[in-house]
């Protein structure tokens, strides 16, 4: 699946117009957010990922939710500091709506999640929660 697609399913689910980078497919539905550089240097990897195509749609990872939470202009749930630090913890939070999400608490972009049955699922890696 193309950049296209995935930027088809932005618009759809966070009104993200368009995107100030390239995208770049690395396997299993994995995408990689980079741009072009001029320099020619040794390439070890290109990009940082950006997230995942999953059959519900597109998740962001939280590097994802930042490059493109300030310009989305819908599925962005503002949560307390309490709901922050519980999804910090990796657990899944009380919200309303459908489909992906992305979490802010004030200027933080703290990730993305998929509401089911009232509550935002958590997929926080574990190396990146707290205890």
């Amino acid at each position: 699946m193309s950049g296209e697609r995935v930027l088809e399913l932005l618009k759809e689910q966070f009104g993200v117009e368009r995107l100030e980078f390239e995208l770049r497919e690395g396997g299993s539905g994995r995408y990689y957010a980079y741009r072009r550089c001029e320099l020619e240097v040794e390439e070890f990897a290109s990009g940082v990922y950006f997230g995942k195509l999953e059959r519900q749609g597109f998740r962001l990872s939280v590097e994802g939710c930042y490059l493109v939470g300030r310009s989305a202009k819908r599925g962005v749930v503002e949560v307390s500091r309490e709901q922050a630090e519980r999804w910090m913890r990796g657990e899944s939070i009380p919200c309303s709506g459908e489909g992906y999400v992305i979490l802010r608490w004030g200027g933080y972009f703290l990730g993305c999640g998929r509401v089911k049955d009232g509550r935002v699922l958590n997929y926080l890696p574990k190396e990146r929660r707290i205890p």
